[in-house]
């Protein structure tokens, strides 16, 4: 017989530690971390060498093949909303470093924190670049014949949007940090989703993305933001594990939480 067994214990408490040293939150092993974050910084160059000998500039094409919620987007171009949007994901990239600089100082924590939280960006990055140029969907600027886009590379990477799925994953990143180390806190998260919405309805705003485009950035955002923290905490808020059953000798899995 299977059952079910699961125990509690405060987040981010991983171990004992000293009152005057910042608590260390993640395991980082720069043998298996550093590749990774090199892969992520790779696929970003993909655009500038790859991605011309991949992507098919198909357009003009006919915006009524697609559905209805995307369709209707089709002619946005607000210059102001992609420049907010650039401005914003930069903020998400730097200023959480910067406040966990201010909470940890120079430590062996602040270390880890960043690698952490690199690898996060990294992996964003790395997920995005795949599927923008392994979909090879035109943005809504060029479905709506800009020459600027019509005849670029550029033109031909809405799926799914970039400035969403790693802004957001960066802010994630952030906000599980805080919460491993100080326990739950509500404002780190409400700045997550204030982060993530205003993202995506920017890159909607500006043209540069569909909101099919920006819901999948979403999802990938927020899943990459919570996992890859959660694979590196030294108590990771969720753990699994089979143990001997009750009575009659099956197995149960405890999880601790």
């Amino acid at each position: 017989m299977i059952g079910v067994a699961a125990t509690w214990a405060a987040p981010g408490r991983a171990r004992a530690e000293d009152d005057e040293a910042p608590k260390e939150v993640y395991q980082v092993r720069l043998a298996v971390d550093a590749p990774i974050i090199a892969l992520g910084a790779a696929a970003g160059l993909l655009r500038a060498t790859l991605a011309a000998h991949f992507i098919d500039r198909r357009c003009p094409c006919d915006p009524g093949e697609l559905n209805a919620l995307d369709r209707g987007t089709v002619g946005n171009h607000n210059a102001t909303a992609g420049t907010v949007a650039d401005v914003t994901v930069g903020l998400a990239l730097a200023v959480p470093p910067l406040l966990d600089l201010l909470d940890v100082g120079a430590s062996t924590a602040l270390v880890e924190d960043v690698t952490v939280m690199s690898e996060t960006v990294m992996v964003a990055i790395l997920f995005q670049q795949i599927a923008n140029i392994g979909v090879n969907r035109p943005r809504p600027r060029t479905y709506a014949g800009d020459p600027e886009y019509l005849d670029k590379d550029e033109g031909y990477l809405s799926f799914y949007a970039g400035h969403v799925g790693t802004g957001l994953a960066a802010i994630t990143a952030a906000a599980y940090t805080m919460r491993l180390r100080h326990g739950e806190r509500i404002w780190p998260w409400l700045v997550t989703a204030a982060v993530g919405g205003s993202l995506a309805v920017e890159r909607v705003a500006s043209g540069h993305h569909f909101p099919s485009d920006a819901l999948v950035g979403v999802a990938a955002g927020l899943s990459i933001g919570l996992a890859v923290p959660w694979l590196h905490a030294r108590s990771p808020g969720v753990r699994l594990s089979l143990v001997p059953g009750p009575g009659d000798g099956g197995l149960a899995v405890a999880g601790t939480l």
